[in-house]
Formats: structure tokens, C-alpha cells, sequence
């Protein structure tokens, strides 16, 4: 099918001259970007789509999210609360949950779709996944309810098969109902990339071998990882490395830091990205770069937990890969990209003296798209340009919160609060059409997610006061 967009206001590309064109058409066919330019030919144009008023990017990439979290946002107990207290709120409300048959693959394709259609209104087309929770000796079928999620959406994704292969037993920070052996682990990401992975361009699914850290896995499971890596080129490899908690732990358990541990077991390459790496030793930003690994910025998670801002302009200044994603929405709260694109936006002035060092909105930008494509592997993303995939989010220029910008880029960023794309489509498929999905109800997306509240004794699933909110502590004792 051909589709195109006619007349767009504003097109910013990413490309690798960095080009912005005003009043232009993209011609979209198939899964890919047919042409760029003005008064592009209608000749066999199926479907014309009137582009003015409209600000266009390539689609925002996610690239660290935890999907299954959808129905643990607001906790009051973790308003004001570290990465201990967190764990042990993730840990009594999922096990409460499993206990009771609840947190079921069904549960998660929920909490995904919920996630997901949330991203897309907010012009994300590809996101990256970490599953990490798989309680019982039999876990169901979790990364593939994501898998199944993101197609009802429409959307890219990245299944992360996380693990957390010791618990507290041994010293671990996770509940040991979640410690998984390690062959079991093994076993189930070779089924995942044999069901699901596609290595070819424009792939809407791949796997993604994820641990969730130095603090939660063995570090066997890095190697071993690494290894069934080697066999599938297009197969990335992803982590945690938070610096705060995992520094701590890997030194008191093995008198080494993260980074070594990540080393010494294969898992720092140019196929690996790690999220977080907020307060890394200066003297190792240059073996990141030298490693090729990639990092994924989390801003507004970061803060909240009081972690301070990862040392972006460091990482870039030293040519490292690095994207931008929000993590779950446990943490994070949200999945909104944008809106964490203008948190950083703001915050690393904070820290950054000479006004120079800030981020500017395009580098930001350039983050979330060709950044986060770089992390995953995706040379077909990223950017908008002939021959890469036909994911393009566009944003209305004519909101009254626009008015009178002077630069519509930085204005996305910037100005008002419509982080809310009007136009969005992935692999040349419309998902987002005035500004409502097209292919999934977010009014159900809601339902099912409250539903999973209301199962929990939380309220009703409407808006309630917080007495009505159970703490860790009594979902533990439940």
C-alpha cells in the first residue's frame, strides 16, 4: 500500500545530514520510506493524508521499559522511596498476586496493552521490555503475552527475557518465589528466539536476552547469555547498571565492581545497552566507549528515586550509543517519552554550569530516536530517510499551546503540555489517526488494568482517597 503524507508543516529527519524540511511530503510505501520532498506525484497513491499543521519525526523509541507494571503506578508508600523499598513493594504485590492466581499472562497482556497504547498516543513506535518476574516453578508464558500485546497495537517490539536467578536466600535482593534456575532461564530464551525473534529488516518482534542486574542474577547467567547471543547476530543483550546499589553489592559479594562483573563474563560489547548507569566512575566512561556498549538514559525514574541524572554529555562526548526510555511504570509512573524528554531537558542544567553543556531539544531528540535505535541494533530506525522503515509520529503545530513558537522542534519539547501525537504510523500502517488509536480501545485497555486493582481490594478502580490504598507491608501480610 502507498500512502502519503502531503504538505507537512514542519519535517525534522534525524537523517545523517540532520535535515529539516518545511512544507514536505513523505511517500510511504510498504513497510518503508518511498520518497521525501515537495509535491511529491500522487500517481498510485493509495491513501493521501493532509499533513499540514503537522510537526514530523521518526517515532520515539523506548528503549527501557518494564510492561508488566501498568497496574502498580502510585503507590502512595513509594512516593518518597529508594530502590530497597521498591523491591520489596514489587516483590508482596506480585507474590500476593501469583498466590492468589492472578498474575497470569493474561494479566500481563493487560497491563502491556495498557502500556503500549499509551506509548503510541505519545508517538512511541518501538519499545524495548524487560520482563523480569517469573514466580513459581512454572512460570506462564509472560514475554509472550508482551509479544502478543504489542501486535494488537501495532507497535515495535523488543522482548526482553529477563531473569532473577538468586534471591534473598543467597543474598540477593529479590524475593527467592522469583529466583529462577539458571537451565530453566536458558531453556526458555532459546524457545523465545526460536517463536519469535526476526532477524530482518524492519522486523516488528525481536528477543532480547536481559538479566536484571549484578544484584539479582548469578553472574553465569551473563555468560551463558552471551554465548547464545554469539549464535544469533541480531539477538541484543541488556541489563541494569544502577552503580548505586549494584557498586555496594558487588563489592561486598565479590570484591570487584559492576562493570567487571559484566566484563569478565562476555556482556560488554557492541551488542550489549545497559539502563540506568547514573553514577558511573569517571574513569570508566572511557571503557563504555571503548566496549561500544550502548546506554539507555532514564530521567524522570532516575530522579524519583533519587538517583541524580546519569553524566549524558560525558557519555556523548565520548561517542557512546545512547537512547532514552522511561522504564515502568512502577517507578516512572508514566510511559509519556516526551515528557521525559523535557525533564532532562530542564534537570541537566542543573548540573551542567555553562550553558553550552546542556542538552540542547535536538539532542535530546536525536536520543529517543537514532540514539535508541542505535542501542537496540536497528539500522532501520531511527530516522527519516529513503529506504528506513516507515515509522513516523507527527504532532499537531496548531494547539494554542503552540502558538507563537518560533522553532517547532524545541518547541516539543518546551512548550504546553500535547505530548499527545495526532498522526503515528509504524511500518507504513496507521495506528494513530486525530490523535485516538486505531487498532486497540484504550477505554478497555483501562478497564482491564483497574479490574486488576479492584481485585487487589483497591477501591473500586475509580478515583479513590489514599486510606483506601493497601501499603507492601499488608499485601505481605495478606
Amino acid at each position: 500500500m502507498k500512502v502519503l503524507l502531503r504538505k507537512l508543516a514542519h519535517v525534522a529527519t534525524f537523517d545523517a545530514e540532520d535535515r529539516e524540511l518545511r512544507d514536505a511530503d513523505i511517500l510511504v510505501e510498504g513497510p518503508r520510506i518511498a520518497a521525501i520532498g515537495e509535491d511529491l506525484a500522487t500517481d498510485g497513491v493509495d491513501r493521501v493524508i493532509d499533513g499540514r499543521g503537522l510537526l514530523a519525526l521518526p517515532g520515539l523509541i523506548n528503549a527501557h521499559q518494564h510492561l508488566y507494571q501498568a497496574s502498580m503506578r502510585t503507590l502512595p508508600e513509594l512516593e518518597r522511596s529508594g530502590m530497597p523499598e521498591f523491591l520489596a513493594a514489587q516483590d508482596a504485590l506480585v507474590a500476593r498476586r501469583w498466590r492468589e492466581g492472578r498474575f497470569t499472562a493474561d494479566a500481563v497482556r493487560a497491563t502491556a496493552r495498557a502500556v503500549l497504547t499509551e506509548s503510541v498516543l505519545g508517538g512511541v513506535t518501538t519499545v524495548a521490555d524487560q520482563h523480569t518476574v517469573f514466580p513459581g516453578e512454572r512460570p506462564e508464558p509472560y514475554v509472550e503475552a508482551t509479544v502478543e500485546a504489542a501486535a494488537e497495537v501495532g507497535v515495535r517490539l523488543h522482548a526482553g527475557r529477563g531473569s532473577v536467578t538468586f534471591g534473598r536466600a543467597r543474598g540477593g535482593m529479590v524475593d527467592d518465589l522469583f529466583a529462577e534456575p539458571l537451565d530453566a532461564v536458558l531453556a526458555h530464551a532459546e524457545r523465545l528466539i526460536a517463536d519469535h525473534h526476526d532477524p530482518n529488516r524492519f522486523a516488528m518482534t525481536r528477543v532480547v536476552l536481559a538479566p536484571s542486574g549484578v544484584v539479582s542474577d548469578v553472574p553465569e547467567i551473563f555468560r551463558e547469555f552471551a554465548d547464545l547471543a554469539a549464535g544469533h547476530p541480531t539477538v541484543r543483550l541488556h541489563t541494569h547498571l544502577h552503580h548505586h546499589e549494584d557498586t555496594r553489592f558487588a563489592r561486598a559479594r565479590y570484591g570487584t565492581s559492576p562493570w567487571r562483573i559484566l566484563v569478565d563474563n562476555g556482556f560488554a560489547g557492541p551488542n550489549v545497552w545497559v539502563a540506568h548507569a547514573t553514577t558511573p566512575p569517571v574513569e570508566e566512561i572511557s571503557d563504555y566507549a571503548a566496549a561500544g556498549i550502548g546506554i539507555a538514559h532514564i530521567p524522570a525514574a532516575d530522579l524519583k528515586l533519587g538517583w541524580g541524572l546519569a553524566p549524558l554529555r560525558r557519555y556523548l562526548d565520548a561517542g557512546i550509543p545512547v537512547g532514552v526510555g522511561t522504564t515502568g511504570s512502577m517507578t516512572n509512573d508514566g510511559a509519556g517519552l516526551l515528557g521525559d524528554l523535557r525533564v532532562a531537558a530542564l534537570a541537566h542544567r542543573a548540573l551542567r554550569t555553562a550553558p553550552a553543556e546542556w542538552p540542547s531539544a535536538r539532542e535530546l531528540l536525536s536520543a529517543a530516536t537514532r540514539g535508541s535505535a542505535a542501542c537496540l541494533g536497528r539500522d532501520d530506525l531511527g530516522s527519516l530517510a529513503v529506504g528506513m522503515a516507515a515509522d513516523i509520529a507527527c504532532w499537531d503545530l496548531d494547539s494554542v499551546d503552540r502558538a507563537g513558537v518560533h522553532d517547532p522542534v524545541a518547541a516539543l519539547i518546551f512548550t504546553g503540555l500535547s505530548t499527545r501525537a495526532r498522526l503515528v504510523l509504524v511500518n507504513g500502517g496507521v495506528v494513530v489517526e486525530d490523535g485516538e488509536p486505531t487498532r486497540v480501545d484504550p477505554r478497555r485497555a483501562v478497564r482491564e488494568v483497574r479490574a486488576i486493582l479492584a481485585a487487589d481490594g483497591v477501591g473500586t478502580g475509580r478515583w479513590r482517597s489514599g486510606s483506601d490504598v493497601r501499603s507492601s507491608a499488608q499485601y505481605a501480610a495478606a
